[in-house]
């Protein structure tokens, strides 16, 4: 006997902190007949008053459970990207218990882009995750000199205006390591964490492992754009269509290149940015080496320094470089400063990661986007695809334009940042 179509979605969205939680329970005749849960996580030092993790998963727990079941089911749990803020709630330890242990998770859906049996997505996410690791080292360098450069400026008349800067600059910079949920030894001003050493351990990773390690049971799909979410895992009445993320160099992309702002864009792989990245970790990431971790040369081959004891050796340079009474001059830490450029690179990257997904009701046509973080880059992938579907005795065609027309609610990208919501492609 066919079962029935489902005929609603029902969204729950819930408001614990800046973070992305969102329960769909698919229905017929208004009885819930599958569950999706998107993501749980929250960005450092944020939350509710209102609204705990607890009841959340206390929520969670009350609604899913069957009438006479043991245990709460999630049909499909969804993990878009490795962001603090959308998978927090995920990793075993970090908070006062494994949340999700309890629940009885059919199945597991990630990005292509988490696939550990695809070489593209390995080097990728090696890549990524060398940047976190040299994003953390750079913050942590940062506040370190932070009281020296109030020493070296001390005597200026710029010099509390350039103490206050630094101190703004640092600050910005905290708030962008938050999403990588840093490892512990120290804390910055704003109380978010990180390591004095530099031997980082990337929370979002852990995190995102326990994802597939809670999937082991009922299995854990890897999904790539241009394709759909296959029946067999969906209610009958429901598609779903994967769009992004890209596969190509469009993955790079995550800002607009044309415009009123005419901004430009290029991916943690541009030349200057790799360089930074392995001066910072004191490795040539490419070759594989494991040499320790940073580096007071700055970003430079070794046929271009000159140690400071060789340099303060040199009569021009003694006399004006290193005269103490010169020392404001001084650049030897300006290099660390292009963390802020790199941090919102890496930041765009791992956003262009997210798994997007177009949920679609058959009966009434409606769509449901959930984007992820995804920027420009995605957007613009999404256009490359064309689905053939299957409506009873005739196949259609489906294009992220007639998807997009359709849909009805939207979760809002990129918390809402100008470049995660495209709203016309001609100006990308």
């Amino acid at each position: 006997m066919t079962r029935q179509p489902v005929d609603a979605i029902r969204v729950r969205m819930y408001r614990h902190g800046f973070g992305d939680c969102f329960l769909l329970s698919f229905c017929r005749d208004q009885q819930r007949v599958f569950s999706m849960l998107v993501d749980c996580g929250i960005k450092h030092n944020t939350g509710s008053d209102a609204v705990s993790i607890e009841d959340v998963i206390g929520d969670l727990t009350k609604t899913l459970t069957p009438e006479g079941g043991k245990k709460p089911v999630i049909d499909a749990l969804v993990a878009t990207h490795e962001h603090w803020d959308h998978v927090a709630f995920f990793h075993p330890t970090k908070s006062s218990r494994d949340f999700f242990k309890a629940f009885d998770i059919h199945q597991v859906w990630l990005a292509w882009t988490e696939d550990p049996g695809d070489p593209e997505a390995v080097t990728m996410n090696s890549r990524l995750r060398a940047g976190a690791a040299a994003l953390q080292f750079a913050v942590t360098r940062l506040h370190e000199v932070a009281d020296a450069e109030v020493k070296q400026f001390g005597g200026l008349m710029s010099g509390k205006p350039i103490a206050a800067a630094r101190t703004e600059f640092n600050e910005a910079l905290n708030d962008v390591l938050g999403f990588y949920g840093a490892a512990v030894t120290e804390s910055s001003q704003s109380g978010i964490k990180y390591k004095t050493n530099a031997k980082v351990s990337v929370e979002t990773e852990v995190a995102m492992r326990h994802v597939v390690e809670l999937g082991q049971q009922g299995g854990v799909v890897y999904l790539d754009p241009g394709t759909q979410v296959s029946q067999t895992r969906l209610p009958p009445g429901a598609n779903v269509y994967v769009l992004g993320p890209p596969r190509g160099s469009l993955i790079n992309k995550s800002n607009a290149s044309a415009g009123r702002a005419k901004e430009t864009y290029f991916g943690i792989d541009h030349t200057g940015l790799t360089g930074f990245i392995d001066a910072l970790l004191g490795t040539d990431v490419e070759a594989g080496s494991t040499a320790s971790a940073g580096t007071e040369d700055g970003p430079f081959e070794k046929r271009f320094r000159l140690s400071p004891n060789v340099a303060k050796r040199d009569k021009y340079l003694k006399q004006t470089y290193f005269n103490q009474d010169e020392s404001y001059r001084q650049i030897k830490h300006a290099w660390l400063d292009v963390v802020g450029q790199f941090a919102l690179q890496l930041d765009g990257a791992i956003n262009n990661t997210s798994l997007v997904l177009a949920i679609e009701l058959e009966q009434s046509g409606k769509v449901l986007l959930f984007p992820g973080d995804a920027q420009v880059g995605s957007w613009l992938s999404w256009h490359e695809h064309v689905w053939k579907v299957k409506r009873g005795n005739k196949t259609e065609t489906v294009t992220a334009a007639d998807l997009l027309e359709r849909t009805v609610l939207y979760k809002v990208s990129h918390h809402g940042s100008h470049n995660a919501t495209v709203t016309d492609r001609k100006s990308v």
